[in-house]
């Protein structure tokens, strides 16, 4: 086979952009136009007018550095957002980076980390390359993560355990209650770190953030994200909070600082608050509209607490994936062990318009009684 310079150039440029864009470019490649992508949890509503203004103001300032000054006051601006000091709180590019940190701190020289699955494998999957020794822990029968077998998984060289809260893939939330009570019977010296990238989308009764357990002296790090609510995911800045010994061992862990435009664009996205209150309301009705949907044509799904939805396909997932990108849809990947299920973004309401006949359109037909 013999291939063209184009050839090998779109394959160069497939490998160096990722996995995201992998996906979008070999959709398009099929069928000629943008494929509706509904795979990577990302709200589709932002950044916030507010944010915009900050990035567009900034644009002749791309060649510098943001100034220490102005990181400061984004950790001002997000320690009075959370009702605590700055020394409680560090930023990162996206919360993602934070949990490496996390995962190098707890994880290296054989280090045991707790984590239920699955759930989100940032910080496990750095950890392992580390040197950790993971323990994993099987949901409970409502896909939530199961605390009372995660409790009993700890052992006298555990040093942490992973929370994702509400989880991902699953959506699922624990409440507030269940989680300090966790924290609390846990051995001294146990760190639990709870990921609530998703909190903003809660809705369950009792499901809200413990980042107040970090004030309170207790062993816990709270991770937090300007990538969902706040729409700000290309531009990758995440915080983390917890005591300022902790702060300052991930400050040493960290690699990169976030860019100037996430800088500013974070610190102007926490003062829109209507923006945000009004994300939030549009994308709980879309996660409700798909539920009812889900439920209208007899298909499962866990409890949705987050930006997105995971539902029983009623078909081998590779055949689903393959049937809704033929209608230019792209969904979310496989999760072990939940063969036929999948992850569906929350998007616009267009796009959940969209989605919902597509998914009807996949459907075997209802066989008819004789």
């Amino acid at each position: 086979m013999t291939l063209s310079r184009r050839d090998l150039l779109t394959a160069s440029a497939l490998l160096l952009a990722g996995p995201a864009a992998t996906l979008r470019a070999a959709a398009r490649e099929s069928s000629g136009r943008e494929p509706l992508v509904l795979c990577w949890n990302e709200n589709p509503y932002g950044p916030s007018p507010a944010a915009r203004a900050a990035v567009s103001e900034l644009i002749p300032s791309g060649c510098r550095y943001p100034h220490d000054a102005a990181i400061a006051a984004l950790v001002a601006a997000i320690a009075t957002h959370e009702g605590m000091g700055a020394e409680h709180i560090i930023t990162g590019t996206g919360s993602g980076e934070l949990l490496r940190a996390l995962g190098l701190l707890y994880g290296r020289d054989g280090g045991e980390i707790v984590a239920a699955v699955p759930t989100y494998t940032e910080l496990t999957s750095y950890a392992s390359h580390r040197g950790a020794h993971l323990k994993f822990v099987p949901l409970d029968s409502q896909m939530r993560q199961d605390l009372t077998a995660m409790r009993a998984a700890v052992s006298s060289g555990t040093r942490a355990v992973y929370l994702c809260n509400p989880n991902n893939p699953t959506g699922t939330a624990l409440t507030a209650a269940e989680i300090r009570a966790f924290v609390a019977g846990l051995p001294a010296g146990v760190v639990t770190i709870v990921d609530e990238a998703y909190m903003d989308f809660a809705t369950a009764p009792g499901v809200g953030s413990v980042a107040d357990l970090v004030k309170g002296g207790q062993a816990v790090v709270v991770l937090r994200t300007f990538s969902k609510i706040h729409g700000m995911a290309g531009l990758r800045c995440g915080y983390a909070i917890a005591s300022p010994e902790v702060i300052q061992a991930v400050d040493g862990a960290v690699m990169t600082t976030p860019n100037i435009f996430a800088v500013h664009a974070g610190r102007a996205s926490l003062g829109d608050r209507a923006f945000l209150a009004d994300c939030r309301r549009r994308i709980v009705g879309s996660r409700t509209r798909i539920t009812t949907a889900l439920s209208a044509l007899k298909l499962r799904y866990a409890e949705p607490q987050g930006n997105f939805v995971f539902f029983d396909t009623g078909m081998p997932l590779p055949r689903f994936t393959e049937l809704m990108r033929a209608r230019e849809i792209l969904v979310g990947r496989h999760f072990a062990p939940f063969d036929s299920w999948c992850r569906i973004t929350v998007g616009t309401e267009p796009e959940v318009a969209a989605f919902l006949a597509a998914l009807r359109a996949v459907l075997p037909a209802p066989q008819s009684s004789a």
